[in-house]
């Protein structure tokens, strides 16, 4: 009887999600052309994707180079470059600002496809989204680094830690700061829960990296908890 029952809620929701899809056809995030369902971006403009390809490197990349001489970090991964008026600008603006949280968990995904053996191979063991202040959270609806968080997990089962770290004030957009006022801007301003102890190697998970001051001031945070925690970083994009 229950299997009987699970089949027809399967059928109804498959009935309704093809209903949905024939009333209210989804467009490409990029060309607004109508895409077949469960998809984003269209066979054409998803080439158009600034990727890194930073899973082919074998020396260190610019995103290592960034944090030399600043924090140790064990690895850093980024799928995306960010440039002004790119695909890349557009579907970040999609993700933060026009309410489209499955762009966030689509690109996670994307990320864990290029990136899962070595998130496997480092045996990181928790995913931690750059917190929002709870104030930006809940005129957003969401933390975009947690929806992310959310797509890696979907295809290598690494716990999410969203409620580990949380930031203490908010101080505004990083867009305008430079690289020192951005770190004044920042520093001291995360508090991180004891419970992160229990973690020996922490993949921090942002949207995009410019500086890397919010990253640098996170990691400083959790190691004066965790002095001996290991920490890589995986970011959706970093400026080029």
């Amino acid at each position: 009887m229950n299997t009987t029952r699970e089949k027809v809620r399967r059928t109804i929701k498959k009935w309704l999600k093809d209903s949905s899809h024939i009333l209210f056809p989804a467009q490409c995030l990029l060309c607004e052309e109508e895409l077949p369902s469960n998809n984003l971006i269209c066979s054409f403009c998803e080439p158009g994707l600034l990727l890194t390809y930073y899973e082919k490197y074998n020396e260190p990349t610019a995103l290592d180079q960034l944090f030399w001489g600043r924090v140790k970090i064990k690895t850093t991964y980024a799928l995306l470059f960010y440039e002004e008026g790119s695909s890349t600008q557009l579907a970040l603006h999609q993700l933060k600002y026009r309410n489209r949280p499955e762009i966030g968990v689509f690109f996670g995904e994307k990320i864990a496809e290029r990136w899962g053996a070595k998130l496997m191979e480092q045996k990181i063991d928790l995913l931690l989204p750059v917190p929002l202040h709870s104030k930006k959270k809940f005129l957003r609806g969401y933390n975009q680094s947690a929806l992310i968080a959310e797509g890696i997990n979907k295809l290598i089962n690494i716990p999410i830690g969203e409620n580990l770290a949380g930031k203490i004030k908010e101080k505004g957009s990083q867009t305008r700061h430079g690289r020192f006022s951005r770190w004044d801007n920042v520093s001291g301003n995360f508090k991180i829960s004891n419970k992160i102890k229990v973690y020996q190697h922490i993949a921090i998970v942002d949207d995009v990296i410019t500086t890397g001051s919010t990253l640098e001031a996170l990691i400083k945070a959790l190691r004066n908890i965790h002095p001996a925690v290991q920490i890589s970083i995986i970011s959706l994009a970093v400026t080029k």
